[in-house]
């Protein structure tokens, strides 16, 4: 694997630890995409839309989080088990896990 494909591996991990670190920190622990794709950008994730469907798919083949609509808005909302992930508590596959005290 080259640096680039080891440092885009990475970013991805860290995208997805993201994603689930905001949903475990709003109270009803959900969020729409859109929203999501905007707090991303605060951390230096900017991707699409898209991006974020696609990483949440991801998430939600983990059973991390689930991806339900109010109408035609995606919202993700955290699992048990992704709050735990987002926490460090759990280990999962293509999630970085956090650092101490991170």
């Amino acid at each position: 694997m080259s640096h680039n494909e080891e440092f885009q591996r990475r970013m991805v991990e860290d995208r997805r630890l993201v994603i689930l670190r905001y949903l475990d920190e709003e109270p009803d622990g959900r969020m729409s995409v859109s929203l999501m794709t905007d707090a991303l950008e605060i951390m230096s994730h900017r991707v699409p839309r898209t991006t974020v469907l696609d990483d949440a798919g991801y998430l939600e083949g983990l059973g991390l989080l689930r991806v339900e609509y109010v109408g035609d808005v995606p919202m993700l909302r955290v699992t048990g088990r992704g709050a735990e992930v987002a926490k460090g508590l759990r280990e999962v596959p293509g999630v970085k896990k956090p650092a101490r005290g991170e």
